[in-house]
């Protein structure tokens, strides 16, 4: 289960500001927000409660960025050059519904159906 708290990081430049902090079943941590958090509350109870886990965080130890576990690169690019469109993987698995041919669309009553002409005038 991942848990989360606020932690107040000192900055490159020397600032102090708040963020969340991430951490996975076993304590360590996993991640933290990009940028700094504001306290937030949908009520003044919600916004009070939120400023006391902020307060807690100014009796943790400060962190920098350095704490952080930085995310694996990935070793390589997936090759997409082999993916298929749904109705070829269909076709593949022999589950592709059979394609229905479609009739003409039905003349009104009266109309004439042309298929070609000539360019002649009939007499």
């Amino acid at each position: 289960m991942m848990t989360w708290n606020y932690r107040v990081f000192k900055e490159k430049n020397g600032e102090y500001i708040i963020r969340e902090v991430h951490y996975d079943a076993n304590g360590s941590i996993v991640a933290c927000t990009e940028r700094a958090v504001e306290p937030f509350g949908e009520s003044l109870k919600e916004l009070a409660k939120d400023i006391e886990w902020f307060k807690e965080a100014l009796t943790l130890p400060v962190l920098t960025l350095a704490d952080i576990p930085q995310p694996k690169e990935h070793k390589r690019k997936r090759d997409r050059r082999k993916n298929m469109s749904r109705e070829q993987l269909e076709e593949e698995l022999g589950v592709a519904k059979p394609t229905v041919a479609r009739r003409a669309p039905r003349q009104p009553s009266g109309a004439k159906r042309v298929l070609a002409t000539s360019g002649k005038k009939r007499n």
